[in-house]
């Protein structure tokens, strides 16, 4: 007598699409992470003074990535919203950037 096996879905592991952005006043950044069909209750963000790692699992895909900041942040102050498959984080820099305008030859 022969069994029938059914196959498991096949669960995939990929890097989140993330766009990272100063704001307005150039005070911080605005980053923007793409999960598609991940449940609120399913993402997880974690933040440390020079990057953060996010995390978002659905039936058929794990979303994840960590990502190094070029400038320190205000992790305390990091602030985040999920619509629509959209997760949004605001975070303060450390210290506010000043330019010094370079000569060029």
């Amino acid at each position: 007598m022969s069994k029938y096996v059914k196959p498991e879905l096949a669960v995939y592991e990929e890097p989140p699409n993330v766009t990272v952005c100063h704001d307005e006043k150039g005070e911080g950044y605005i980053i923007d992470i793409e999960l598609p069909g991940v449940k609120k209750e399913n993402i997880e963000l974690s933040f440390g003074k020079n990057g953060f790692c996010v995390a978002g699992k659905r039936e058929d895909v794990t979303y994840t990535g960590c990502y190094y900041l070029l400038h320190a942040v205000k992790v305390e102050s990091a602030k985040a919203k999920y619509k629509s498959g959209l997760l949004r984080v605001t975070v303060p820099f450390k210290e506010i950037l000043s330019a010094r305008k370079v000569e060029i030859e």
